[in-house]
């Protein structure tokens, strides 16, 4: 049974980790290439990726808090996408490559965080809520 709980954190860390890893690498060479001051350096690398390492090291902790911080920051990206497309700064491609690369990983994550949570867990309650009720339950 222990083991089918822990899949969904399985892959949520491994989710996290490449999602941090690309956005550190990412942020180091832009900053690198940009050539600007500390100030410069510090914005890259802790935008997104500082926020997601973060995160994943709440979640390691406190899978039910780190998980409600992806999916809060999932959302954050979301609606700063989605406002860029509604202004027509971004095109079609460009939203899929944002989603898929800023969006998604950490609302994904933050999903299956929640979903892992044994005591906290979102899933946990439905599940335990479903083993109560019988067939001649009134009350859910």
């Amino acid at each position: 049974m222990k083991a089918r709980r822990r899949w969904p954190r399985s892959v949520a860390f491994a989710l996290v980790t490449i999602a941090t890893v690309f956005w550190l690498w990412f942020g180091i060479g832009s900053a690198y290439v940009e050539g600007g001051g500390l100030f410069n350096w510090l914005m890259h690398i802790l935008l997104p990726g500082g926020i997601f390492l973060f995160s994943a090291l709440v979640a390691w902790r406190w899978g039910w808090l780190g998980g409600g911080l992806f999916v809060l920051e999932g959302l954050v990206a979301l609606g700063f996408i989605l406002n860029a497309v509604f202004r027509g700064r971004l095109n079609a491609s460009t939203f899929i490559l944002m989603f898929l690369t800023l969006g998604f990983p950490p609302l994904a994550a933050g999903v299956l965080f929640l979903a892992s949570c044994q005591k906290h867990g979102w899933l946990n309650y439905w599940r335990q809520r479903f083993r109560r009720s019988g067939p001649n339950d009134k009350t859910g």
